[in-house]
């Protein structure tokens, strides 16, 4: 049979452990929401961007490229 004293300290590890590992899930899920927030946040600024970009057409653009020097190409 186990003292209680030892039983009582086990459980009180055992709370810490449980609560520490929820506060963590809870952080994870808080994250991911925040970064899947960001990554539409970003696709709908690319798409801002490609429709103020719109005026300049493909030809434009790849001559640009091309006449930009090396070391900024790279």
């Amino acid at each position: 049979m186990r003292r209680p004293e030892i039983q009582g300290v086990k459980q009180k590890v055992s709370d810490t452990v449980w609560e520490t590992f929820d506060g963590l899930f809870k952080t994870l899920h808080r994250q991911g929401r925040r970064v899947e927030e960001l990554e539409r946040r970003v696709v709908e600024l690319e798409r801002r961007l490609q429709e103020r970009a719109g005026f300049v057409t493909q030809p434009e653009a790849a001559e640009r490229v091309t006449q930009m020097p090396t070391e900024k190409a790279a």
